[in-house]
């Protein structure tokens, strides 16, 4: 179990990898990609014609992508544009700009009963698409593994990050800079592939028809619950996937209360199945003023409600993006991870228009960034330090911020 420390960004092609046994893994990994390399094909120096994309991680991620997917859309308007994603991940990739999704649910990322296959199915897949090679295969996530899954199609240039070894393996190598914002970093991999700039538009994820089905249907659950809305329609979402990225459910009780007496504010609890037991503690706590979707909705119609609410409150979860990706004035608990690197909102994420604001603890240790191996100290917590000291008072004042934004 790791020890408290703080992550130390990187830039460049340095290495990620932290943990001596992986670092070792990697070594061995990447002494097997010099023997591979020369024996990959080579880019034939004209314009792809067919581009595949890798995003195998999580839903936030993707949505993430999405910016840049849509700028590589403009810069390549005559390619055929695949996009690789995970099962779980399927439902929001049919926005991207692309013609076709493909499906690898890769076992590093998601569980089985999410849909995850063995490395040997994903393998099996990727092999499938030398009978049609791709021209230009571009991994954004920065994962050795999806190095190897590129050159098994056979794709004649190959544009990815070194920093989990491997980097043989790539024709062309994007310069990491963790010091900037996911959804810029994607944008930069898109440039390095294809040689030129491309602009940075705002970007919206859900507007229009869907925002008028979500009124509607928010309207709809209202009268249904029997309440009145007096004053504004905040969402809350406590859960974040992992509990080391929570704030205390009591946290989100507190300032429910505080939102439901001070400001006559009708809750919106959102969640997925599995986190519906939380949303049914604060249910409980504050009868009357909340509305409880957790494990009721798709991730389209979750959307679609959150562009009823007037302000949207979460942690740093895929929540928190549709929220920014939306123009949904919000706000972010962080802890652990870096709001620079992973906060959606603002002019280097979305620029969705609308105020966003992050909160995070100061902690000589945070952001650690050890969300899937946190220090032992950390993880035998119900919520680690770095977010108990972000106070409900501080989350209180930065919703009415964004309420009056």
């Amino acid at each position: 179990m790791s020890r408290r420390k703080r992550w130390q960004n990187v830039k460049g092609t340095e290495s990620r990898v932290t943990e001596p046994r992986e670092r070792l893994m990697a070594v061995g990994v990447s002494l097997g990609a010099h023997v591979v390399a020369p024996f990959l094909s080579r880019a034939s120096g004209d314009a792809p014609r067919d581009i595949l994309i890798l995003r195998l991680d999580r839903i936030g991620d993707v949505l993430m992508s999405l910016p840049a997917l849509r700028a590589l859309r403009d810069a390549a308007p005559k390619a055929r544009i695949r996009l690789a994603v995970g099962e779980w991940s399927r439902e929001i990739a049919r926005d991207a700009a692309v013609d076709e999704v493909l499906i690898w649910s890769a076992p590093w990322v998601g569980r089985s009963d999410e849909g995850a296959l063995s490395v040997r199915e994903v393998f099996t897949k990727a092999r499938a698409l030398r009978q049609a090679t791709p021209d230009l295969a571009i991994d954004l996530q920065g994962d050795v593994r999806a190095m190897w899954l590129m050159a098994a199609t056979g794709a004649r240039t190959r544009v990815g990050y070194a920093n989990t070894g491997s980097a043989a393996l790539l024709t062309e190598i994007v310069e990491l800079n963790e010091d900037v914002n996911c959804v810029e970093q994607n944008y930069r991999a898109i440039e390095k592939a294809l040689g030129v700039t491309v602009p940075r538009n705002p970007f919206r994820w859900i507007d229009g028809d869907g925002r008028v089905r979500g009124r509607q249907r928010m309207a709809a659950s209202l009268f249904e619950a029997g309440i009145h809305r007096r004053g504004p329609l905040i969402g809350l979402h406590p859960g974040a996937g992992r509990s080391i990225k929570e704030w205390p459910i009591e946290r989100f009780v507190e300032l429910g209360r505080r939102l439901v007496h001070e400001k006559a504010a009708t809750l919106v609890l959102t969640g997925s199945a599995g986190e519906a037991g939380k949303t049914a503690a604060i249910r409980k706590a504050l009868p009357g003023a909340t509305l409880d979707f957790a494990g009721k909705l798709t991730l389209a119609g979750s959307a679609e409600m959150m562009t009823a609410c007037d302000a949207f409150v979460s942690c740093d979860t895929s929540a928190m993006h549709f929220a920014c990706a939306m123009g949904v004035p919000s706000v972010a608990i962080f802890g652990p991870s870096d709001p620079v690197r992973y906060f959606s909102g603002g002019p280097s994420g979305f620029n969705s228009g609308r105020r966003h604001v992050a909160l995070s603890p100061e902690l000589w240790c945070s952001p650690c960034n050890l969300i899937r191996r946190p220090p032992e100290e950390c993880d035998a917590l119900p919520s680690p330090e770095c977010l108990t000291l972000i106070t409900t008072e501080a989350v209180f004042e930065a919703t009415l911020s964004v309420l009056e934004s």
